[in-house]
């Protein structure tokens, strides 16, 4: 069995590089930018509120029954129900870890693109100050530097509302920093009682954009640059950028949809520069969540509804946005879906809990894959307005940066 995946890795990789040297990496580069966009604002006005509540509003996402099978007819449907909606209804009162302006228009993301736009600026000063390579300190600074950028300040209520987001973080980022003074700085093995979370899902996607093709460099440069993760969390979305590296690569027009997702588990798997998988007395947490969510797929036999019921009872006693959950859910919803992107990113809000960090996950594996011609222009266009009118930010200057620091780095390290 190793030897065949093996095999077939190998074959995915050579596919890859072929794919290389057809695709456009900078469109592909947008596409995972754009998509974890759209995840996270096609979440945000439900997250974490229950069933009842949201089946009361317009248009709600599909409450699955029992008897109801994702056939070809439901996959279809299932990518037709994407869209934008409003916050008034569930949520219109701005939220530390969500959106931050009262009746948010369609379109907003929350602090899972906050993550990323932190990102993003300490990037854009490493690349402005030619100071490479970074560090997990520079990422950590990133944080305290933004919360006092001119964008928190002309934005009535984005201080107070980022303080109170990054409460938490701010004491593991003081210690990162140098600070011991208890209150104010404490481990790092502390942030969120040390639970192993999608901390780094959120922030480190763009990561991957920096090394197209190259998924070990990918892997160790988000591995050096996660502070913030605890346990296998760690592992997790660095394996996961991995396999975002080399989604980039890949030409859709050359390979089944099949093909390109199996690429992509068999990435996550392979690329293991740590050893994870030798660890003795132990099981790699990659492959034992993406068994588990194939083993649910398979018991599901088709019904949603009996596939989010076995999420519930693996869940039931974990926070939802640990590590594990989105990687299973989005990895589910693929399968489930017979591997169609967009009824996948579609159905993975429609488990519930921790909705946009699921498709925030899942839409930047699908933009990375597919490219932005995967997603409507309404879509595309909507969340990009979004983004300049609450956080000053824009995709295309987004693509550049990542374009000029990939281009620095195929001459000198990038990430220490």
């Amino acid at each position: 069995m190793k030897t065949t995946i093996l095999i077939f890795f190998c074959f995915a990789i050579s596919l890859s590089i072929a794919a290389q040297k057809k695709v456009d990496i900078d469109a592909k580069v947008k596409g995972l930018l754009l998509g974890t966009l759209i995840g996270d604002a096609l979440g945000g006005p439900i997250e974490f509120q229950g069933h009842p509540e949201i089946q009361a509003t317009p248009n709600p996402p599909k409450l699955w029954k029992q008897g109801e099978y994702m056939n070809e007819v439901e996959i279809k449907k299932a990518g037709e129900r994407i869209y934008f909606r409003e916050y008034k209804f569930l949520r219109p009162v701005p939220e530390p870890y969500a959106h931050w302006s009262i009746h948010a228009a369609p379109g907003t993301v929350t602090d899972d693109s906050r993550h990323k736009i932190i990102l993003m600026h300490m990037l854009r000063n490493a690349l402005k100050k030619n100071q490479w390579p970074v560090t997990d300190k520079a990422l950590g600074k990133a944080y305290f530097d933004w919360s006092r950028s001119k964008t928190i300040q002309k934005h009535t209520g984005y201080d107070t509302l980022c303080t109170q987001w990054l409460g938490e973080s701010f004491k593991a980022i003081n210690w990162l920093l140098g600070s011991r003074q208890i209150g104010k700085a404490y481990p790092l093995e502390r942030l969120w009682n040390a639970l192993p979370t999608c901390y780094g899902q959120m922030a480190l996607t763009p990561m991957a954009a920096l090394y197209p093709g190259e998924p070990e460099k990918a892997y160790l440069s988000t591995y050096k640059l996660a502070y913030f993760d605890n346990g296998f969390a760690k592992d997790m979305i660095s394996a996961l950028n991995a396999a975002l590296s080399v989604g980039l690569t890949l030409d859709p027009s050359a390979m089944t949809n099949e093909q390109l997702w199996n690429t992509i588990f068999d990435t996550m798997i392979q690329t293991d520069p740590y050893a994870y998988m030798e660890v003795p007395w132990s099981e790699r947490a990659v492959v034992r969540w993406l068994n588990i969510a194939d083993q649910y797929v398979k018991e599901a036999k088709g019904s949603p509804a009996k596939l989010f019921e076995l999420l519930e009872k693996e869940f039931l006693y974990t926070t939802k946005w640990e590590a594990q959950v989105p990687f299973v859910v989005i990895f589910a919803a693929v399968k489930i879906c017979k591997y169609d992107p967009l009824a996948a990113l579609q159905l993975s809000i429609e488990w519930g809990w921790d909705h946009d960090s699921y498709a925030q996950l899942l839409g930047a594996f699908v933009g990375a894959i597919y490219g932005p011609e995967i997603f409507t222009d309404e879509l595309k266009n909507t969340v990009s307005k979004r983004l300049i009118a609450d956080y000053d930010e824009r995709i295309e200057e987004w693509v550049s940066t990542l374009m000029n620091i990939r281009s620095i780095g195929k001459k000198r390290e990038l990430v220490r």
